[in-house]
């Protein structure tokens, strides 16, 4: 296989559309790690992928909780326990797509009295260990053509009261990745903001947004394919500048 591609968070919503289109392009000689909570749904995914690329792909699935406490070592073991060093030897592109993480609500107050670290390191931390464990796994310097991708949010940019812990979370991801640009300046590094997008995470927001839920009964919002099929042309085309952010 010439190709891995990652993509966390794959076994439903974005996260599954995205794995789903990037099978659908790039349909042989990739290697896919899928990692995710729900087994039995990574399964469903993986099982499509398989009919739509005529098995001619191989697709790894990896069961984990991101909100435990893990360490970039673990990450690196989960690395290295799924990818000999020999397949690792032959990639010529790394593409990887950062999608997991959750949707947080309350004051700044309430959000501190529950568990901040644990939110965060779903949101934050995880993504920021798992990166450092790919970047010492396949160092440029092996495979120089990466795209890393993450998952952005509009209020990653825009303070939104009871919405602390989302707008924290995702604007220092933001950051990160863009810090990551400026270390790796021959990888191609982006932001992507999806939209508001048709998933589990938005029917949690209706609960608490009147605006929400009056855009997700009039069909006001975007499929999970659309914007994934959107994120595959911007991948593809490899036009944007390292770094920058690209909403839908």
């Amino acid at each position: 296989m010439k190709r891995l591609i990652i993509v966390t968070g794959s076994s439903r919503g974005i996260g599954r559309s995205i794995a789903l289109e990037l099978n659908r392009i790039y349909d042989k000689e990739s290697a896919f790690l899928l990692l995710a909570r729900d087994l039995d749904s990574l399964e469903s995914v993986k099982n499509q992928m398989v009919i739509d690329s005529e098995a001619k792909n191989q697709i790894h699935l990896v069961q984990i909780d991101f909100s435990a406490q893990y360490e970039m070592t673990d990450y690196f073991s989960i690395l290295k326990n799924t990818f000999t060093s020999t397949q690792v030897e032959k990639f010529r592109e790394v593409i990887a797509i950062y999608n997991h993480g959750t949707l947080e609500f309350g004051s700044v107050s309430l959000i501190a009295q529950e568990n901040l670290r644990q939110k965060f390191e779903t949101n934050l931390f995880s993504i920021w260990s798992f990166l450092s464990a790919l970047n010492l796994f396949i160092p440029a310097t092996l495979t120089p053509k990466q795209t890393h991708v993450n998952i952005s949010s509009g209020y990653a940019n825009e303070p939104v009261a009871n919405w602390s812990g989302h707008c924290c979370a995702r604007s220092a991801r933001d950051m990160l990745f863009k810090c990551f640009a400026l270390e790796q300046p021959g990888f191609k590094i982006l932001n992507y903001e999806p939209g508001i997008v048709y998933t589990d995470m938005l029917k949690q927001a209706c609960q608490f947004s009147t605006d929400y839920k009056e855009g997700y009964n009039n069909g006001k919002f975007t499929k999970p394919e659309d914007t994934a099929r959107k994120l595959v042309e911007i991948i593809r085309a490899n036009t944007f500048a390292t770094g920058s952010k690209i909403k839908f």
